[in-house]
């Protein structure tokens, strides 16, 4: 397959940590990426350019400040101009961190909410409106939800309702744009990326998963292959990926 004719990806958050190896792994699959990034550093991003390089696909890179829905908009225009069709997005893009509630100013809440939620949502317009022009059978949108969204964490309660709303999203876009796009999300408990700091990560809270592990990226992204390679039916649907945590 030449490149021109490759399938093209776009990955928000796709600069560092499961961003990067969803960028990657779609990379070896065969897709052309985009990825949008706003705050990676220059040396994380030029890494990631680089391992996406490797695998003989087209990248391109995006600095992107996703709570502005302008700035989404001309992400998008670069995807029509650079590659004329989108086949999938992943929204992955997110920010966390512990948020007590007494603590929680109207600046904190809004950014979580805009930057977990709102970006989704918009991400989610521009590329239906792309995606609804193809001629392909079915194109894909895959949102990256968490565990948060379901149980209630409640030294991060802006987060979580933040995720709550992209599982509630994804459900109402799955009948919405079906049946030419097929929309669904993936709920992780805590995940380990290799060679990180993964500093959010208490190494104790290991022991409420029956798995007795954390979800490594794999774990994710063999999930979200199928989900963009080989899905044609399931849509609306969040898949919850927490070795157990929930049961």
């Amino acid at each position: 397959m030449s490149k021109s004719e490759n399938k093209v990806a776009l990955v928000t958050g796709g600069a560092r940590r499961l961003g990067k190896e969803i960028a990657h792994a779609l990379a070896l699959k065969g897709f052309d990426i985009i990825i949008g990034y706003n705050e990676s550093s220059k040396s994380a991003l030029e890494e990631t350019i680089s391992l996406i390089k490797e695998s003989g696909v087209n990248i391109t890179a995006v600095k992107c400040d996703l709570t502005k829905v302008q700035e989404i908009q001309k992400l998008f225009r670069t995807v029509m101009v650079k590659y004329k069709k989108l086949n999938l997005l992943v929204n992955n893009a997110a920010i966390f961190s512990r948020t007590e509630f007494t603590e929680t100013s109207e600046k904190i809440y809004d950014k979580f909410l805009d930057t977990n939620l709102k970006s989704v949502f918009f991400c989610c317009q521009e590329a239906a409106t792309i995606m609804l022009k193809s001629e392909v059978t079915h194109s894909h949108i895959v949102n990256i939800s968490s565990l948060g969204g379901f149980e209630n964490w409640t030294g991060y309660i802006p987060y979580s309702v933040s995720k709550a709303g992209v599982i509630k999203l994804t459900k109402q876009l799955g009948k919405k744009l079906a049946p030419k796009i097929l929309i669904n999300s993936i709920a992780p408990g805590t995940i380990l990326i290799d060679n990180d700091e993964n500093e959010n990560v208490d190494p104790d809270e290991v022991n409420k998963y029956p798995m007795k592990r954390f979800a490594k990226s794999k774990d994710i992204i063999s999930i979200l292959l199928y989900l963009a390679l080989e899905n044609s039916y399931i849509t609306g649907q969040t898949i919850v990926v927490d070795g157990g945590k929930s049961l």
